[in-house]
């Protein structure tokens, strides 16, 4: 085995070490051994001890350690007094911004947060981001607001923003990405969600490190400015996408349908772009004839050209490692060792940015190109195809192999058509590469020179989409799968190592003092069968079956979203959140934050879907819900509420063929035997001339199972309240008012509380489902409300999601933050 894959291996085993069981003493100590170890390598190899190898990992291993130890950059106590107010920050940006369809992103170097007479200076980073309430937002508009010049804002430029510092959110449930963490890594300690545009001030910082992130910065910009003069708003943003790995043309529904198609990788600039830039610079270097050291010269700077245009991506550099190195040892004669130039990529990487190995995109990449370089070749020698199309089949099916549990992983998703629609689109979208980077580069000199190429670039985007939905409405495109534990991916590498070593016949990795020899072809045929029950481990992880009930309140924002799982494996859900439609946001809770924690509790049918009432924080994720989960019933009150939302509800209610069932009090939903729940509002005859009528008559559910209840209130207002308490007391409702767990009326707003109604409920445990907002929720009044009668407050904006499990005896409770 090459020592450069001993030492990347042990590099990276020390950056795990480092990150999971690192405190302030480690990065120290970690190098203290690195230190002993070097010393006693060296020591061994000069008394020619056999042993003197086995310091090099172990060297490398404390180096790891050590070296993502000293690039953590801890949250100073002293900027918690600045988080959650308005300040004004000024910093030096970090890197080229990143625009999105509605939101631009850049971060700042040494940001000097203020806050009236205070200040705060430190290490690490300020996020500053900017929300566009206009539907033409454009990043053509956003960069020419940037500065009078209308060049942009570049790395180096000195800023000012204004705003609410906040922290960034976390996991609220497992297998949730952590958003939190993954800024932390990057050195960034909170974010800023700036009122405007930020101001491009005088001052620029001139080191080297911005003059070289800056110059790329700017041919990018340059590069992007060619495409959008010669091409429609639609088709230039497409084609930046594959070129440069832009977001601002892809919405969130188009990045549901290329995850469903397994396609999004074409739009996060990768491995497969660098192999095309490679080839077009072979080809150019070929027509004009250049001998090998020209050649050399021209493809290594296009290709790291490229790479430091992109910024550096992970994957983007360890493609352009493994290109250089495998057409330097080709032009010196050597012998190429692909999985050693894979490992000193790796290794690269790491060392400029040793937190990248914790991203999918690092993972995703390396373990696709490592399963290409592994499994390609011997599993096209035992196809019986042509040549060509055994490597068209081969390299797709290896890459898929290798990354298909951190796809599930990381996306709840397996791409059931994504071979399919790879072989259709990636030849097309090559093609679009080749054309629009010839293109971009002549329109610089001469944009009538580059102009035929980008229209023809331009043009191929419309077969890309067409194939792209085509596949996506295949039924059955992509499947969704629950949250594996990481031993179950560990189990399936393993196993696909043991597979494409029984494949490779006679194969033998040596060490110094011992070797493995690859296992006889007749174990081939038992790892494959492993990698199946592996594969369905992952997609059908035996579901919920306990004798208890879990109810989860999600933390979808400012709405509400109840996930309800009974004994008996039955599951329904209330509501799933939403943005109020006269804002500015585009995120959408169903798509960002139900649906993919019902897919990791391996729920991908719902028995029943619950609207307490058709308000946008109730009711806007449920389309994403019924677009992605089987839904057996749609459950509402008898409201009328003609909008644009829920009129969308209906035609996918009648497109799925949902029966819908609306309900008052007295009904009751037999979901589950053990299970009591009873309906106890709206009433017969509906609230009308309230505060809120919509609020007044949401749906009250109350769950009850053995000695435990749930009261769920909707967005009930006072006279929806008293309202109940009346109909207690004249013995109307079935099992009267009381509750174990109260889920507060309407966010905890100043209307939710009356005595009477808390007398009779006589809660335990109150939930306040609640985000940011500007209607003042939850009052303080509300809070103070509960605790004086002995109740215990949960809020899911400080909690997080809130589960409760319970025996029909004991009730417990877990949230990820307490």
């Amino acid at each position: 085995m090459s020592p450069v894959v001993v030492v990347a291996c042990a590099f990276a085993v020390g950056v795990v070490l480092g990150e999971f069981c690192c405190n302030t003493s480690t990065p120290p100590m970690a190098l203290v051994a690195a230190l002993v170890f070097l010393v006693g390598g060296v020591w061994s190899y000069l008394k020619g001890k056999r042993g003197s190898y086995y310091f090099l990992p172990l060297f490398f291993m404390a180096m790891g350690c050590s070296w993502v130890g000293m690039g953590k950059v801890p949250f100073p106590p002293s900027l918690e007094s600045f988080v959650d107010h308005y300040v004004r920050v000024e910093g030096v940006v970090a890197a080229a911004p990143a625009f999105y369809p509605n939101r631009v992103v850049l971060v700042l170097d040494d940001p000097v947060v203020v806050l009236g007479a205070e200040e705060w200076r430190g290490p690490g980073k300020i996020q500053v981001v900017f929300y566009s309430e206009k539907e033409d937002f454009s990043l053509e508009k956003a960069a020419q607001s940037f500065s009078a010049e209308g060049a942009g804002i570049l790395p180096g430029d000195r800023v000012r923003a204004e705003g609410t510092l906040r922290l960034p959110s976390t996991a609220q449930d497992e297998g949730e990405f952590d958003y939190r963490s993954y800024l932390a890594r990057r050195g960034i300690l909170a974010e800023l969600r700036a009122l405007y545009l930020p101001q491009v001030l005088p001052e620029r910082e001139k080191g080297l490190y911005y003059l070289l992130k800056r110059g790329p910065a700017l041919a990018r910009l340059r590069l992007a400015d060619g495409i959008r003069e010669a091409l429609p708003r639609d088709q230039s943003l497409f084609l930046e996408g594959i070129l440069f790995g832009s977001r601002e043309g892809i919405t969130a529904d188009d990045r549901e349908i290329y995850q469903r198609t397994g396609v999004m990788h074409l739009f996060s600039v990768s491995g497969l772009h660098m192999g095309f830039i490679f080839a077009f610079l072979l080809a150019l270097s070929g027509i004009l004839r250049l001998g090998r050291g020209a050649s050399f010269l021209l493809v290594a700077s296009g290709v790291w050209g490229y790479a430091a245009v992109i910024d550096f991506a992970p994957p983007v550099t360890r493609a352009a490692v493994m290109a250089t190195v495998g057409l330097g040892a080709h032009y010196c004669r050597q012998r190429k060792d692909h999985t050693a130039s894979l490992a000193l990529a790796a290794l690269a990487v790491l060392l400029a940015d040793p937190a990248a190995l914790f991203e999918p995109g690092f993972q995703l990449s390396f373990a696709a190109t490592w399963g290409i370089l592994y499994l390609a070749a011997p599993l096209g020698d035992k196809l019986p195809f042509p040549p060509l199309l055994r490597e068209v089949v081969t390299v797709p099916v290896a890459a898929q192999l290798a990354t298909l549990p951190l796809t599930a992983l990381y996306f709840q998703q397996v791409a059931v058509l994504g071979l399919f629609a790879n072989v259709l689109v990636v030849p097309l979208a090559g093609l679009a590469l080749f054309l629009g980077i010839a293109g971009a580069v002549l329109a610089l000199a001469a944009p009538a020179a580059g102009s035929p190429f980008l229209v023809s670039a331009g043009a191929l985007s419309y077969p890309i989409k067409w194939l792209v939905r085509l596949a996506a409405g295949i039924p059955g495109a992509a499947f969704a799968v629950p949250h594996s534990p990481w031993w179950v991916v560990a189990v399936w590498f393993l196993l696909l190592v043991l597979f494409g070593w029984s494949l490779q016949h006679g194969f033998t990795v040596s060490f110094p003092h011992f070797r493995f020899r690859s296992f006889p072809s007749r174990w081939t045929l038992p790892f494959f069968c492993g990698l199946v029950l592996c594969l369905l481990f992952m997609c059908w992880v035996p579901g919920y079956r306990s004798q208890q009930l879990e109810v989860t309140f999600l933390d979808v924002g400012q709405g509400d979203a109840v996930l309800v799982r009974t004994p008996g494996g039955r599951s329904m859900l209330i509501d799933a959140g939403g943005s109020p439609t006269y804002g500015s946001s585009t995120f959408d809770p169903g798509r960002e934050i139900v649906v993919p924690a019902l897919w990791r509790a391996g729920i991908r049918r719902l028995d029943l879907v619950v609207n307490s009432h058709p308000h946008e924080d109730h009711l806007g994720g449920i389309p994403a819900v019924l677009r992605n989960v089987q839904v057996g019933g749609f459950v509402v009150p008898p409201l009328e509420h003609p909008t644009p939302l829920t009129l969308e509800v209906q035609r996918l209610l009648r497109e799925k063929g949902i029966p819908v069932y609306q309900i008052r009090a007295g009904a009751q939903i037999k979901l589950d035997p053990a299970l009591r729940i009873a309906v106890l509002g709206p009433p017969e005859r509906l609230y009308r001339g309230t505060r809120s009528d919509l609020n007044n008559n949401s749906l009250v559910l109350h769950l009850v199972y053995g000695e435990v209840s749930f009261l769920l209130t909707g967005d009930l207002e006072q006279e929806g309240m008293a309202g109940l308490v009346a109909a207690a007391k004249e013995g109307r409702l079935q099992g009267g008012l009381a509750a174990t767990v109260l889920k507060a009326p309407h966010h905890g707003s100043p209307y939710s509380t009356c005595p009477e109604f808390a007398d009779a409920v006589r809660p335990q445990v109150v939930v306040i489902s609640v985000g940011r907002n500007s209607f003042g929720h939850p009052a303080l009044s509300t809070i103070r409300f509960w605790e004086e009668r002995g109740a215990r407050v949960l809020r899911t904006d400080e909690a997080g999601t809130i589960t409760f499990r319970t025996d029909g005896k004991r009730l417990q409770i877990r949230g990820l933050e307490q």
